[in-house]
């Protein structure tokens, strides 16, 4: 059984993020992150419904290097799977700041079932000040765990797999 921060623990991390940073480093976030749970933006409980749905879906982030050597930008995945049906969505993300923000948008949208690929759509890149992030919150090493809070609000963990 891992061991996952609960809201309270994960408000501390997030105090603590805001004040300090949260000491997340760009090699730490490499890998394929599956969703755990949501939490409501204002609430302590975790919503059970779109946590559930999420991982029945099996919602996965991956980020994966762009450039080695500049530790900053990663190409990004969000996807999920139902049976053979596959969503993904792919495109950039770059590591901002000391708490640090991982801001990203999406270039591309694909519907596969099986390997098999029935729509491909190009996206375009939301204005900057609508752009998509996560503020890091707080991740362990050691129980592969990785925790934010999106623009919409809400909290987010996600287990590495």
């Amino acid at each position: 059984m891992k061991d996952y921060p609960d809201i309270k623990k994960i408000k501390l991390l997030e105090k603590n993020s805001q004040k300090n940073g949260s000491g997340i480093v760009y090699d730490e976030l490499l890998g394929i992150w599956k969703f755990k749970y949501v939490w409501g933006k204002d609430s302590g409980e975790i919503k059970n419904i779109p946590s559930s749905i999420l991982q029945v879906l099996s919602a996965k982030l991956e980020l994966t290097s762009k450039n080695k050597k500049d530790q900053i930008n990663y190409e990004i995945k969000n996807s999920i799977n139902f049976g053979l049906l596959n969503i993904t969505f792919s495109g950039s993300a770059e590591l901002k700041g000391l708490r640090p923000l991982l801001s990203f948008y999406f270039e591309e949208l694909k519907i596969s079932i099986s390997s098999f690929q029935i729509f491909n759509k190009g996206l375009k890149k939301p204005e900057d000040k609508k752009m998509p992030f996560f503020s890091l919150i707080g991740i362990s090493t050691k129980d592969n765990w990785l925790c934010a809070r999106g623009r919409g609000g809400g909290i987010a963990i996600w287990v590495k797999s």
